[in-house]
C-alpha cells in the first residue's frame, strides 16, 4: 500500500478517536450536570422537610422533659416514703422504749426474761393487773400470757 493510504487510515483514526473522546467527555457533562440538579433537589427537599425535623426536635426535647421530671417525681416520692418509714421506725422506737419504761416500773411484768417482748396496753390484756400469776421469773414453771408472750409475776 502506498503511504498515503497510510496516512489517511491514521487520519481517519485520530479523527475516530478524537470524536470517541469529545462525545465521551460530553456524554460526562452530561451526567455531571445531571447529577447537580438532582443534589439541588435533594437540598430542596431536604429545607422542606428540616421544618418537620425542627418539630420533632421539639417534640423530642418536650417528652425528654417529661421524662427527666417524673424521674425526678418518682425520686422525690421514693425520698417522702423512706422518710416515712423512717419516722415510723422512730416513733415505734420511741413507743417501745415507753413501753419498756413502764414494763420496768410495773411490779406485775417480768421485764428480765429471756423471752420478754413490750407489748402495747391493746395487746396486753385486762389493765387489771389479773393476768397469770406464777413463780419466781426464772422458774421454768412460770407462766406464759400465751397472747402476748410477756411474763406476770406474783406481787
Amino acid at each position: 500500500m502506498d503511504t498515503w493510504i497510510w496516512i489517511v487510515v491514521a487520519v481517519v483514526l485520530v479523527a475516530l478517536l478524537v470524536a470517541a473522546l469529545l462525545a465521551a467527555m460530553r456524554r460526562k457533562k452530561q451526567r455531571e450536570q445531571q447529577h447537580r440538579l438532582e443534589a439541588q433537589q435533594l437540598r430542596e427537599q431536604a429545607v422542606t422537610h428540616s421544618s418537620g425535623l425542627s418539630q420533632a426536635e421539639i417534640e423530642a426535647r418536650e417528652a425528654e422533659a417529661r421524662a427527666e421530671l417524673a424521674r425526678a417525681q418518682a425520686e422525690k416520692a421514693e425520698l417522702d416514703a423512706q422518710h416515712a418509714h423512717t419516722g415510723l421506725a422512730h416513733e415505734q422506737a420511741r413507743q417501745e422504749d415507753v413501753l419498756r419504761q413502764a414494763d420496768r416500773l410495773d411490779p406485775d411484768v417480768d421485764h428480765r426474761s429471756s423471752d420478754y417482748t413490750p407489748q402495747s396496753p391493746t395487746h396486753a390484756g385486762p389493765a387489771t393487773g389479773t393476768q397469770q400469776t406464777g413463780a419466781h421469773p426464772l422458774d421454768p414453771t412460770t407462766p406464759t400470757d400465751p397472747s402476748t408472750g410477756t411474763h406476770r409475776r406474783d406481787v
